[in-house]
């Protein structure tokens, strides 16, 4: 049997790697190759035959550098991992301080609002993306706050403006019927107009709990409506109020078939106000028209008469509440001063538009736009 070494000829200088060479070649068996590791020398014996001879072969690789290496890759990642969680944790400090830092500041914020002052907003001063939604979602929340509030506090103004004086006539005439004995004729008749004055009452409160309703809850109630045709149910209906006038309502709507999307009967309200002022105010064998068109995504509805029109000075203040025009505004017939203020509150609650137009002794033209489905 014959031995033969590799070209890393130099490895025998050191006897121990001699000495183990040749102990593993004595106990080598010839079906296997075998592995080991002498210090820093990596071993592979192995055998193969040559003209029938059998020969065992050794391949010696020094591994001294790649030790070496895997001693500075151990030290690198135990540096890197050190340094890692010394990075995590400042880092989440640093989260943890901002979210603190962002919570102070909207505690402090929101304690600084009170029921006077629901107009202030909390300022977004954190850089932190949360906090900023959180910001964002609270001053929504004082946005809807500050509405219903404003909503309670002008239906106390208004109730206090407007019933005040209904309920001292009625108080006043109840007590003159109690002063002395009257006929059944007097005392029907005094209850004819406390009846009248009741009515009076119930109308008004009526429309301003239309004020009290809150946005979001009536659109809740929002349904796909055939505007046309609901227009057009709505002048048959009121048709019979043009006879005392002799005036000529004209319902000339297109056939679009389009629906918009809203609550039917607050829809209805907001064209019978309209066309019963157009019909009011207009004069003795006057004209109605009621157009429809489409802008865009919206479809328009133009009812214009041929009425006393509006003062010029007074076209920005009639949708105001209670605003009646000076030459009407003493009677009961002018109405309450509410209903084009309904008009516009509800156009606006159905995400529309309403535009006036009048030339007074000529006529007006009310313009609704309301969006498309």
């Amino acid at each position: 049997m014959y031995l033969e070494i590799n070209d890393d000829t130099f490895i025998f200088s050191n006897s121990k790697v001699l000495t183990e060479l040749i102990k593993v070649i004595k106990d080598f068996d010839s079906e296997k190759k075998l592995y080991t590791t002498v210090e820093n020398k990596r071993l592979l014996i192995g055998n193969f035959s040559n003209g029938g001879k059998p020969y065992i072969y050794a391949i010696i690789r020094d591994i001294s550098d790649m030790n070496l290496y895997l001693s500075w890759l151990t030290i690198t990642f135990i540096i890197i991992s050190f340094l890692a969680i010394i990075w995590n944790y400042y880092n989440t400090n640093n989260i943890v301080d901002n979210l603190l830092v962002g919570l102070d500041e909207i505690t402090n914020s929101a304690n600084d609002i009170k029921g006077k002052n629901l107009s202030e907003r909390i300022e977004i001063v954190s850089t932190n993306e949360s906090i900023g939604n959180l910001i964002f979602t609270l001053n929504s929340m004082l946005e809807r706050v500050e509405k219903s509030f404003i909503r309670i506090n002008e239906f106390t103004d208004n109730v206090s403006h407007e019933l005040k004086t209904p309920i001292m006539s009625i108080k006043s005439m109840i007590e003159v019927e109690l002063s002395k004995e009257r006929s059944l004729e007097e005392y029907q008749e005094d209850m004819v107009k406390v009846l009248d004055e009741v009515n009076w009452l119930n109308n008004i409160i009526q429309k301003l709990l239309i004020f009290t309703r809150n946005p979001e809850s009536i659109e809740e109630h929002f349904k796909p409506i055939k505007i046309e045709k609901m227009i057009k149910e709505l002048c048959e209906f009121v048709d019979i109020l043009t006879l005392e006038k002799e005036i000529t309502l004209n319902c000339e709507l297109e056939d679009y078939g389009i629906e918009v999307l809203g609550e039917e009967s607050l829809l209805r309200d907001i064209f019978s106000n309209i066309v019963c002022n157009s019909i009011k105010y207009n004069k003795n064998k006057g004209e109605i028209n009621i157009t429809s068109f489409i802008l865009e995504d919206k479809i328009g509805i133009r009812i214009l008469d041929t009425g006393i029109g509006i003062k010029n000075e007074n076209l920005k203040k009639i949708t105001e509440r209670f605003f009646r025009e000076d030459k009407v505004r003493t009677t009961k017939k002018s109405g309450s001063g509410l209903g084009l203020s309904i008009v516009s509150h509800l156009v606006e609650v159905h995400k529309g538009t309403l535009e006036i137009e009048s030339t007074e002794g000529v006529g007006s033209v009310f313009t609704v736009y309301l969006p498309k489905v």
